[in-house]
């Protein structure tokens, strides 16, 4: 497990991680997973965030795209939770796990910020870009620099300059407490297990159904939200911790051999019922649990895959190579829509056939991009310092191209 002392009390029962049956740490399909969750966020933000419609109502009609977005990022969150417990090395200590999550998530962050710096202090024009501010502030820049925008209930903070790195703040305060809560999770009993799950879903729609009881004015005439439910239920990282804590029970109840498959069709009925739902719930279930029960499901679904040799098409050499470059493409591929949209016109709107092709332009020079940062600055970073120097001592799960610890962001 992972220790933050040098060595464990002899009181304390072991209570390494429990995947000592031969289960292989590699779980190909979920690599090729986070690539589609990466996609789907970064495709509504150039399709919509970008403003690139001169169609009002089309441009309006794109918005109905956020949920599906917001139903990735929490995937997201459940999925690194799964995959940092599914891989623990068993002797792993707090300073090695801290490490590696730095060398995994800060540099390329640190790259994204400052060409969106760069944009801000080289764009002749304001960007048309949804709540991007042209101004560079000193408190939000550095907030946005050293992740801790998240903490913040303000709209100058939360997406400034590079909109989507809020998440990882959010993610960064996960990182801190992993090397805690896994000795935690790891006790709980096997038996105990899916009662602790179906609590963690109740607290997220709980949170959910409340937060509007959190008093602030509405802040757009069409959508009855305030800043603070907005914050409290879609960015506060205590609260979005009920993500990542799903994904380590579930990694256990996988791991325990206690997961019956859901069957795909179930999965396709519920998501497509959320969806519908999903305008008749409080507003807030948009940011947090609308369309992610159905989705959490295929996590356990993919990993059980992985254990089976199936889902032949995610394990793929392609998908699973863009999975690996899914955390470049979502980090920066906001700073490459500032930039292309700053090009293509500043104050230019489009007819459909145009916007959806410049949108396509945006995605394809942000994939390509992220897959040449993944292979030639995050890959070659990671493995001259994320590793342990300890000699003898057994490589990190996180060391091999296909694994899915080092992946996740």
């Amino acid at each position: 497990m992972l220790r933050t002392h040098r060595a464990a009390r002899p009181s304390h029962p072991r209570s390494d991680v429990t995947h000592t049956d031969a289960r292989p740490h590699q779980l190909p399909a979920l690599t090729g997973y986070r690539f589609f969750l990466a996609l789907t966020v970064a495709t509504v933000h150039l399709i919509f965030t970008s403003q690139l419609f001169a169609d009002d109502a089309l441009q309006l009609g794109l918005g109905l795209t956020t949920p599906l977005a917001s139903a990735a990022l929490a995937t997201f969150f459940t999925l690194s939770g799964f995959v940092l417990t599914w891989s623990a090395p068993a002797g792993d200590t707090a300073r090695r796990f801290w490490r590696r999550r730095f060398w995994k998530i800060v540099p390329l962050h640190a790259l994204a910020w400052g060409v969106a710096v760069a944009f801000v202090l080289i764009a002749t024009a304001p960007s048309p870009v949804s709540g991007f501010s042209a101004d560079l502030e000193p408190g939000p820049a550095v907030a946005s620099l050293f992740l801790v925008q998240g903490w913040v209930p303000s709209w100058d903070y939360l997406f400034y300059l590079n909109a989507p790195a809020w998440s990882i703040s959010t993610e960064a305060f996960f990182y801190l407490l992993f090397p805690l809560l896994l000795p935690l999770v790891l006790r709980i009993p096997t038996e105990r297990l899916w009662r602790w799950c179906l609590a963690i879903v109740g607290g997220i729609l709980l949170i959910s159904a409340l937060s509007p009881l959190l008093p602030g004015a509405p802040q757009l005439s069409w959508l009855p939200f305030n800043l603070n439910e907005y914050w409290f239920v879609y960015t506060f990282p205590p609260v979005r911790l009920l993500n990542f804590l799903l994904g380590m029970v579930l990694a256990r109840i996988v791991q325990a051999g206690r997961w019956r498959r859901v069957a795909r069709w179930k999965l396709i009925t519920g998501t497509i019922l959320a969806f519908l739902v999903t305008p008749m719930l409080p507003f807030t279930f948009i940011f947090s649990a609308a369309l992610f029960l159905p989705l959490f499901a295929l996590v356990a679904n993919l990993a059980q895959a992985d254990l089976e040799g199936r889902g032949r098409v995610l394990r793929s050499r392609a998908l699973v190579m863009l999975g690996d470059a899914s955390y470049a493409l979502y980090i920066i591929h906001f700073p490459i829509m500032l930039i292309i949209r700053h090009l293509v016109g500043a104050d230019q709107r489009f007819g459909a056939g145009a916007g959806f092709l410049i949108a396509g332009a945006m995605l394809l020079a942000s994939t390509a991009v992220a897959v040449g940062l993944y292979r030639w600055v995050e890959e070659p970073l990671r493995r001259r310092y994320a590793k342990a120097r300890t000699a003898g001592r057994r490589p990190d799960l996180d060391s091999g191209p296909a694994t899915v610890l080092h992946q996740q962001a």
